[in-house]
Order: structure tokens, then C-alpha cells, then sequence
């Protein structure tokens, strides 16, 4: 290894044109896809991203509960619904809210997607994954 002009040590077949620089705005990309990475969430960001006025937990829970058993919304139980709601509220809104992809205004119930244009993008290469 060799020391280079500003005293950092590196491998002599490494120069300064193969370093990439790493932009700070690429921990906010982390956590993105950290929470993009569940298919629950993706599905819930699905949703939203249909609907620009945003859509009440109950709501979005008894679709997302659809979409994940594979039912129609009428013949979904109670129990189902319920467990798909304490879900999102517990785990994936949190979860989203955090990664500044979704807003959720817990006094009135609504979750709506953040208005990222980046957010927006990723979620249409995700779609075309997602459903083919």
C-alpha cells in the first residue's frame, strides 16, 4: 500500500479517478429503500399514489388486507382487517413516515404519499415490478 498527498493509505492500482464520491443525500436513499423493500408497503404506496387526496387507515387497511390474502374486499373478515390495520399503524406507516415517503396525519386518520418526485419515480419502476 501507498501513501497518497493527503496521507490516506491505499492500494497502488486504486487512483483518485476511481474513487466515487458519496453524496450525503444517499443515507435519505438508504432508508427509502430500506422501507420500500417490503411488499406490504409497497402496496400500500400503490394505493396512495392513486389517490392524491390520500386515503383513512381503514380504508387502506381493508385493501391492503385484500391485496395480501388475495380476496375480494366483500368476502374479507373483520379479523383480517383489523390485524392488517394494527399492522400498518404499528409498523409499515411508521415505517414509511420516517423514510419521508408517506404523510400520516394520525388525528384525522389519513395517509397520504409525500409529494417526492424521486419517491414517485422509484414507485413506478417498483409497479412495473410489482404487477408485470
Amino acid at each position: 500500500m501507498s501513501h497518497n498527498e493527503s496521507g490516506s493509505v491505499s492500494p497502488p492500482h486504486v487512483s483518485a479517478q476511481d474513487v466515487l464520491p458519496v453524496n450525503s443525500e444517499s443515507e435519505t436513499l438508504d432508508e427509502v429503500f430500506r422501507a420500500l423493500a417490503d411488499h406490504r408497503r409497497r402496496c400500500v404506496c400503490h394505493y396512495l399514489a392513486r389517490r392524491e387526496e390520500g386515503l383513512n387507515v381503514a380504508e387502506l387497511a381493508e385493501l391492503v388486507a385484500a391485496s395480501m390474502s388475495e380476496k375480494t374486499r366483500a368476502v374479507l373478515t373483520s379479523a383480517e382487517i383489523e390485524k392488517t390495520k394494527a399492522e400498518l399503524q404499528q409498523l409499515h406507516l411508521p415505517n414509511l413516515t420516517e423514510a419521508g415517503i408517506v404523510e400520516h396525519d394520525d388525528e384525522a386518520g389519513v395517509v397520504k404519499l409525500a409529494g417526492s418526485t424521486e419517491v414517485r419515480e422509484f414507485l413506478e419502476a417498483a409497479e412495473a415490478l410489482d404487477f408485470g
